[in-house]
């Protein structure tokens, strides 16, 4: 449905097409050929195995920001409001500001030697307050865990695989792609830039990416309304090769490899190594 929505089996432009959510679909191709494949990413994007993760409703927060030297954050929530809890996309985005100022490493473990009372142990896990319980509407600290951290980079971990995989498995690469069309509810608040800095999307020029909303209910709503494009269902099924990633090799392969933020190999990532190597000279010279 999402692909038929999205128009792509009608297209010349090679796009690849991400269904995000707790199942995360994709496919890759154009009018000539589609192949897909489906992964499980958890519902770490949904809040979702995340101690105070939520839906994307009024109180969570969907946006952070931090400050280099005091660590001292700041939330942006939907409608304005007190904290309650951390939607998918403000996950994303305080991992990525977290990992890029090196307050956790590439395994999503924080860094132990900042001294701030932000960051703290219990039982034996380390978490960052992003907001003391006085300025919450749930009377208790919000915070995020590297228990947490490790949930988001497994569920990214996998779609990334999953894309890698489909790219590998049809002799491509990430720069043979002329766009990427995100999908879903939570795919179309994706920051694309902080998407990228944690390893979930490929590094692809930004002016690439193109959000659809609700691609799979655009399809099945287009299907409904127009016998042609009923007929062009069934030759896109037709035509569309399906990757059972549990039954490709290589899968497992990229999953482990893309276990770390962004990545084991930092090269595929050039923008934001390029950043990381800027960021680490500027520390230097400050001590």
């Amino acid at each position: 449905a999402g692909v038929m929505g999205s128009g792509i089996y009608l297209s010349d432009r090679l796009t690849l097409y991400i269904d995000i959510g707790t199942n995360a679909e994709i496919v890759i191709g154009n009018k000539d050929w589609l192949v897909c494949a489906a992964c499980s990413a958890g519902p770490a994007f949904e809040g979702g195995g995340i101690q105070f993760g939520m839906r994307a409703a009024r109180g969570a927060i969907e946006d952070f920001s931090i400050d280099p030297y005091t660590l001292e954050p700041m939330n942006l929530t939907i409608g304005n409001v007190r904290p309650k809890g951390i939607c998918g996309s403000g996950l994303i985005n305080i991992v990525a500001h977290l990992f890029e100022l090196g307050i956790i490493d590439n395994l999503g473990k924080f860094n132990r030697n900042l001294n701030s009372n932000r960051i703290r142990e219990i039982d034996g896990v380390y978490e960052y307050v992003l907001a003391w319980k006085n300025v919450t509407q749930i009377d208790r600290d919000i915070v995020i865990s590297e228990t947490d951290i490790g949930n988001l980079i497994r569920a990214k971990g996998a779609i990334y695989s999953g894309c890698q995989t489909l790219l590998d498995g049809v002799g491509l690469s990430i720069v043979d792609l002329d766009g990427i069309i995100l999908a879903g509810g939570f795919g179309s608040q994706v920051d694309i830039e902080k998407a990228m800095t944690i390893g979930l999307l490929p590094e692809i020029d930004p002016d690439k990416v193109t959000y659809i909303g609700n691609g799979s209910l655009m399809g099945a709503r287009m299907s409904s309304l127009t016998n042609r494009i009923r007929k062009d269902v069934v030759e896109v099924m037709r035509r569309m090769t399906n990757f059972e990633l549990s039954e490709t090799p290589s899968f497992m392969d990229h999953y482990v490899a893309a276990l770390f933020l962004p990545h084991t190999n930092i090269n595929l990532f050039p923008k934001l190594k390029e950043r990381l190597e800027t960021r680490a000279m500027h520390d230097k010279w400050i001590q």
